[in-house]
């Protein structure tokens, strides 16, 4: 897994800007249809900033909006293994959005030797770097949000079932690398989400309980985990349906950051 590594790292290098946009063409809309959110426990949810101690974030479409080119990714990746299936849009959310890789290799590619999955994981997200590196852009409200989580005290932890090299470049290139006390890998723990483990973990690791923690996840995966590990957790509908994330304990969602901090506001009065 060490070379697998060093071969993912090495997505990193300026070349990756050129097959970018050579393929940024080719990226699906993949936004939000509505402004609309659910209000569901909203005035709880507005309290609750008044004695929150910790913020606990997803990376991959929660704090970036990168579903768009994920879809891409799985698409021609996928097509190059050999499987015949439309990766359209709503093939990406029932079967790839929030999950792991090996999860996701396991299922839909079993034709494939462990090691061969292996280097398609790896291929992938090579590709999937190149399409990333020049275009990913913060959810909009992100940067606000994180001032007022620094400025009040608050701990932060990011918590992704993304391999750490995918993980730490995605921080990087919002220039967030370094605005979270922790970064926790899903893979690196003794689960991978759905389980709650990677929450749990984080927690551990700030010092933190469930009562004291929000969290903000975009996909149905990562939400089962976190409504698991007792945290009150929050939608970002930058891929998914309100509807996808109620149905797995998400009380509230959110189009973009900027209605948290309204929340915030109105929590200050």
């Amino acid at each position: 897994m060490a070379i697998a590594v060093r071969r993912l790292c090495s997505c990193l290098s300026e070349a990756g800007k050129a097959s970018a946009l050579r393929r940024r063409s080719q990226m699906p809309a993949m936004r939000l249809s509505a402004v609309g959110v659910t209000e569901a426990v909203r005035g709880c949810a507005t309290s609750q900033w008044r004695r929150i101690q910790g913020v606990l974030f997803d990376i991959d479409g929660t704090l970036v909006d990168t579903d768009p080119l994920h879809l891409v990714a799985f698409r021609d990746c996928l097509k190059k293994a050999g499987v015949s299936i439309e990766v359209d849009e709503t093939f990406f959310k029932a079967n790839i959005s929030g999950r792991s890789n090996p999860d996701i290799a396991r299922d839909l590619l079993p034709h494939l030797s462990d090691s061969e999955k292996e280097k398609w994981i790896v291929d992938k997200e090579e590709y999937f770097c190149d399409l990333a590196r020049s275009q990913i852009e913060p959810v909009q409200g992100l940067r606000e949000l994180m001032t007022w989580i620094k400025t009040s005290g608050i701990k932060c932890a990011a918590v992704t079932n993304a391999p750490r090299p995918n993980a730490e470049m995605l921080l990087g290139g919002i220039n967030m690398a370094d605005e979270f006390d922790i970064l926790v890998i899903a893979n690196e723990e003794a689960h991978n989400k759905p389980h709650p483990e990677p929450y749990l973990a984080a927690m551990r690791k700030l010092g933190l309980q469930p009562e004291d923690c929000v969290a903000f996840e975009d996909s149905p995966t990562g939400a089962t985990a976190a409504v698991a590990a007792g945290v009150h957790t929050i939608g970002i509908l930058t891929s998914q349906t309100a509807e996808a994330m109620a149905a797995v304990g998400v009380k509230q969602c959110v189009g973009d950051y900027h209605e948290i901090l309204r929340e915030i506001e109105a929590a200050r009065k």
